[in-house]
């Protein structure tokens, strides 16, 4: 986990993690430096994957990008995305005023764009499939399920209680789930309270909790997780 907190990231960094050393979900903000920091080049990432694309969730990529260029690794990053995230991604370099990045890295790296489609699909040696969930009314906002070693890794992205957080829990073995408490209405997010509802109707896969908000009541969450950042948690 190279962060755990929400958007205001009250005590702890934003939320991003990386699986088996290859694949990072969330270019957050601070990705680039946590990277360096647990050890795990950024030429050595076959996939990038993005569940939507508020700022704590995507605002890393323009540092991570010119990592890459420097790294120059020999093998296709995948960046896999809500339909438009080659176009969101490279808006974001021209009003960071750098689009020489993205003129350069289409030259001198293989990047491949996937967008999501609800099918099960391949990036580089990622099996995946995306399942959009509610957060917020005007913007898609996807979860994840992860093959990984004959076990499915699901991941909540920012949501709220919907039916496609409950298709995610159903079909993992292992959920990294967002709680991030209370929110100014309407309700975008999970707190303490709909985690343990999630929990009693779901018993099975394990949860790993992080987009935590400040003074959460976990107490009583049998079978969950809570990582700090910077730790490494077996799934």
């Amino acid at each position: 986990f190279l962060g755990t907190g929400n958007f205001l990231a009250p005590g702890r960094y934003w939320n991003s993690f990386v699986l088996d050393g290859r694949v990072l979900v969330e270019p957050a903000p601070t990705a680039l430096p946590h990277l360096r920091r647990c050890g795990i080049p950024a030429g050595d990432l076959d996939v990038v994957v993005i569940s939507h694309f508020h700022p704590d969730h995507t605002f890393g990529w323009p540092f991570l990008l010119l990592e890459l260029l420097v790294a120059a690794p020999d093998h296709p990053v995948a960046v896999v995305g809500p339909p438009g995230v080659e176009a969101f991604l490279d808006e974001m370099l021209r009003l960071a005023a750098v689009p020489d990045i993205a003129s350069h890295a289409a030259t001198l790296l293989d990047l491949r764009y996937v967008e999501v489609d609800g099918t099960w699909q391949e990036a580089g040696p990622l099996r995946f499939r995306a399942v959009e969930v509610d957060h917020v009314d005007h913007l898609r906002c996807f979860g994840y399920l992860f093959e990984r070693d004959g076990r499915t890794v699901g991941y909540s992205g920012d949501c709220r209680p919907c039916g496609g957080l409950d298709e995610l829990a159903e079909a993992a073995d292992v959920l990294v789930l967002e709680c991030n408490g209370a929110h100014p209405p309407p309700k975008a997010h999970q707190d303490p309270d709909d985690v343990r509802d999630l929990r009693r109707r779901f018993p099975a896969p394990r949860f790993v909790l992080t987009h935590l908000g400040a003074g959460l009541d976990l107490a009583g969450l049998a079978g969950t997780v809570v990582p700090e950042d910077f730790d490494v948690v077996e799934l």
